[in-house]
């Protein structure tokens, strides 16, 4: 085994954790991301036509069982019934991510996913102490009622699935987005690039990429996305998504045997792919923060003229089919007596905070959004309830006031 040539990106890449950090400028950064623009169109040329992991065997890579983060993070690697490939199709592809996902809700631990109670994101606050006032007000709301693991929330991710479903529905039967892009082909993709597995040298020149063990071969959509910095899960700064874009056709006009025009006007139609299906791979994968805001941001680049998404989940919440399926999951939450010493040993003494988050929870129908008569609460005439960002803003404000 041969040592890493240069020094990890994480120790020069500032972050908003680490703000006072002696960090890379701007233009290096955008250096480093053009060069990752540039792997990634070589690495999307290495084809295959069947979707999943990498193996060697007698010197020869061939296609086994899909290691996609979506089969295999969050204790989906126990699901017995979940299709791991290889896939033939995109379309089985996702559709399996998609699975993946309805059987976490189900059946596996939600951790800190809570769909309509998002966890708050240190990059939303303007500074330490605001942030974590809304992580403890976070927590202290998705305690009351163990919401996290509850059938509400449950089945609010299940809705969330149906409409997810929608997306790749519709992804999948448009026609190729370019000819550079043949529908059911695959392509070589590092799952989890970040500042931890990126080396480079004093000049910003990348020397090498580690950790390729999770290696797999994905629908070319996935290939075009603009890797994760600092982390995989976090969404490219937009003022480095140009250069990354740019390192990337550069490179495929430079490989490419067609006219330029024609092959630049294709790059850009594929290029612009690259949001929608981030989005729609990190909350398939459930490797977020905020489900709800990615749900939505998909749920706008795809939507016909005149559909609401909060009130299309509103209705859904309402149906039959669901108002069943809750009663069905809520067999398997856990006893009031359960409940309440799970919040008598969380709030303990600090009253105060325990009667906002009740306060807030009656406000929000959380326990009553399922039932028959739902609909005629309190909030009969309100949209959907989400206890976000903009919510702990104006709960702190308020507190303070």
């Amino acid at each position: 085994m041969s040592k890493a040539r240069g020094s990890p990106l994480h120790q020069s890449w500032r972050t908003p954790e680490n703000p006072h950090k002696a960090g890379l400028s701007r233009d290096q950064k955008a250096k480093i991301v053009f060069q990752l623009g540039s792997i990634t169109e070589h690495l999307s040329r290495m084809r295959s036509d069947r979707g999943g992991s990498l193996l060697d065997q007698d010197g020869r890579f061939h296609t086994s069982t899909c290691l996609s983060r979506g089969l295999i993070l969050n204790k989906r690697y126990t699901l017995t019934e979940l299709p791991r490939g290889p896939f033939e199709t995109e379309r089985g592809y996702y559709q399996a991510q998609l699975s993946g996902f309805v059987q976490q809700a189900q059946t596996l631990p939600l951790d800190h996913h809570c769909f309509l109670a998002p966890v708050p994101a240190r990059r939303e606050y303007n500074n330490d102490a605001e942030y974590r006032k809304a992580a403890t007000r976070w927590n202290d709301f998705v305690n009351i009622q163990s919401k996290i693991d509850s059938s509400e929330n449950r089945t609010d991710y299940i809705i969330a699935a149906e409409l997810l479903s929608r997306t790749i529905t519709k992804w999948t039967a448009a026609p190729s987005k370019s000819n550079l892009s043949p529908p059911n082909q695959f392509a070589i993709h590092h799952p989890n690039l970040s500042v931890n597995n990126i080396y480079i040298d004093e000049d910003c020149n990348i020397t090498c990429v580690i950790d390729w063990e999770f290696c797999s071969t994905v629908p070319l959509s996935m290939v075009l996305i603009a890797p994760g910095l600092p982390q995989s899960r976090d969404e490219m700064d937009p003022s480095l998504l140009h250069a990354f874009q740019d390192g990337f056709r550069r490179a495929a006009m430079a490989d490419s045997q067609q006219d330029g025009t024609g092959t630049e006007t294709a790059l850009d139609k594929m290029l612009s792919c690259s949001r929608p299906v981030w989005l729609l791979s990190r909350i398939l994968s459930l490797d977020s923060e905020t489900d709800h805001r990615l749900l939505s941001d998909l749920w706008d680049l795809n939507r016909s003229p005149g559909e609401d998404m909060a009130e299309t989940f509103r209705l859904r919440q309402s149906s039959k089919d669901y108002l069943a399926l809750h009663r069905e999951l809520k067999e398997e939450d856990q006893s009031p007596a359960e409940i309440a010493r799970r919040e008598r040993d969380y709030f303990r003494d600090e009253v105060e905070r325990e009667t906002v988050s009740r306060k807030l929870t009656l406000v929000s129908q959380w326990s009553s959004r399922y039932d028959e008569l739902g609909g005629r609460g309190i909030r009969r005439n309100s949209g959907l309830f989400v206890a976000d960002r903009k919510l702990w803003r104006w709960l702190n404000n308020c507190l303070e006031s």
